[in-house]
């Protein structure tokens, strides 16, 4: 089995289908969404993000950039 370049990875198609090309999520995008969804399911990262209503921007950079962070680190791992 040949390993798939990083970028390769990056650029999957998280529901691949034969009628188009390109088109929806990639697996990256899908992958970093469910991180986000299980840490803002969490009430401390909650309670850090949400600011007497209202999103707290460094928080909530700091939640997507993890998302981010857990997203590559899972494809890394798949491609190996």
């Amino acid at each position: 089995m040949n390993k798939k370049t990083e970028q390769d990875l990056k650029e999957l198609s998280a529901f691949p289908s034969g009628y188009s090309i390109g088109s929806g999520l990639t697996k990256r995008e899908y992958f970093a969404g469910l991180a986000m969804q299980g840490m803002l399911a969490n009430d401390k990262t909650s309670e850090m993000v949400w600011d007497n209503g209202n999103p707290d921007k460094s928080s909530t950079e700091q939640v997507v950039s993890m998302a981010v962070e857990f997203a590559d680190e899972l494809l890394k791992q798949l491609g190996e």
